[in-house]
């Protein structure tokens, strides 16, 4: 009994040991695949974190470029005449630049030319500290042009180490312009309804009868009143005024006075008028003088809504010396008991009744609300001088 009790526990003890041996060994190979699965990992982590350096390095280096190149082309001349056309532009960036487009602009920002006739291409390239001339190969003629007008030349650029050469829009994006202006040549048209030589004229730009603001109606006396202001005129003086005013039933009254031909301030002239409702025809005379803003209709739907005024922004085209319509200004009166969406259409005519612009802008007026304006942008804009008709129309949108 004693032998065999020895050998059972020698049995168990090879048995104990085996045993120790096994979790060693797992813990080896458990450890093994630790650090394999570790070093794939970190492969992989490194392969990643190389790429997004790589993508990280190469952004930085196009803004680096872009940096250096904004704004960094200038013109040194710029010589655009009936005998010829050539610029010279200077890189003073750090970096070599490649001119990709030549524009010819006008003011409202249409392009009216271009070179070349793909889009962009690499016209040259320009090395820091040094200029580039440009003729008459690059330079584009504009057919649409004409003479006495304020353009501007813009030349596109971008670094030559972002350029795509194979397919240049894929370069759009980093490309930048540096722009001058000029006149073109060639002298201005002359007006189609100037005034003609030694005979004195006066211009209107603002033309407002009294109403009410929810009928369209123009108060009875002493208030029936309307305003005009003369802001330029062949000279000075005081002059007589009489305007002449046609209701939509084809009655016929008037207002007058007296008044400076030029002022900056709204005058004041008095009248038959009272009673007279949208719409109405409006034609302002001045004893001796050549109104060019001489006819005015204010249009309006009676007892809802209609053109109670209009004022005409304008300013000096510093090239051509010439007065040239920017914005016109319509004051509306609105029966505040109903309001609605509303239709107002402008329209302006020169001498020949020839149309010079039109355009129709749409505005809700709710409920409560009696007044509120609407502005026209006049694109292109339109000399004061060809300026004879300003008619507002008011309907139901």
């Amino acid at each position: 009994m004693l032998n065999s009790g020895r050998a059972a526990a020698r049995t168990t003890l090879r048995r104990s040991r085996w045993r120790r041996g096994d979790t060693v060994v797992s813990a080896l190979i458990l450890a093994a695949m630790t650090v394999g699965v570790g070093f794939f990992v970190w492969g992989f982590a490194m392969g990643w974190f190389g790429v997004s350096l790589s993508d990280l390095t190469n952004s930085l280096n196009r803004s680096v470029l872009q940096v250096k190149t904004s704004a960094q082309l200038s013109f040194e001349l710029l010589n655009y005449t009936a005998n010829g056309r050539n610029a010279i532009l200077r890189n003073i960036a750090e970096v070599p630049v490649t001119l990709t487009r030549v524009e010819i602009v006008n003011p409202e920002g249409r392009v009216m030319a271009y070179y070349p006739s793909a889009g962009y291409a690499n016209i040259t390239k320009v090395l820091p500290g040094k200029n580039a001339t440009l003729g008459e190969a690059e330079i584009p003629l504009c057919g649409l042009c004409v003479g006495g007008d304020k353009l501007r030349m813009r030349v596109w650029f971008v670094a030559s180490a972002l350029y795509n050469e194979a397919n240049p829009l894929t370069s759009v994006d980093e490309m930048k312009y540096v722009e001058t202006i000029f006149v073109y040549p060639g002298l201005p048209p002359g007006s189609a309804c100037a005034v003609p030589a030694g005979s004195k004229w006066l211009m209107v730009d603002v033309v407002d009868p009294v109403t009410y603001t929810d009928s369209g109606k123009i108060p009875p006396s002493p208030n029936d009143k309307l305003f005009i202001r003369t802001p330029a005129a062949s000279q000075l003086e005081s002059v007589s005024a009489n305007v002449i005013v046609v209701n939509a039933s084809g009655a016929v009254g008037g207002v007058s006075g007296t008044i400076l031909t030029i002022s900056n301030t709204i005058q004041e002239l008095r009248g038959s008028i009272g009673n007279f409702q949208v719409p109405l025809n409006i034609t302002v005379t001045v004893s001796g003088y050549e109104v060019i803003q001489r006819y005015w209709y204010l249009g309006g739907l009676p007892n809802e809504a209609h053109a109670s005024g209009v004022q005409l922004w304008w300013s000096v085209d510093t090239a051509t010396n010439k007065r040239m319509l920017d914005v016109v200004q319509v004051e509306l009166g609105v029966n505040d008991l109903r309001g609605g969406n509303f239709s107002i259409t402008l329209s302006l005519y020169d001498c020949n009744n020839n149309l010079l612009y039109r355009k129709t802008n749409q505005i809700r007026i709710p409920p409560g609300i009696f007044t509120d304006t609407v502005f026209f942008e006049v694109s292109p804009r339109v000399n004061m001088e060809d300026l004879f008709r300003v008619a507002v129309e008011v309907s139901r949108a």
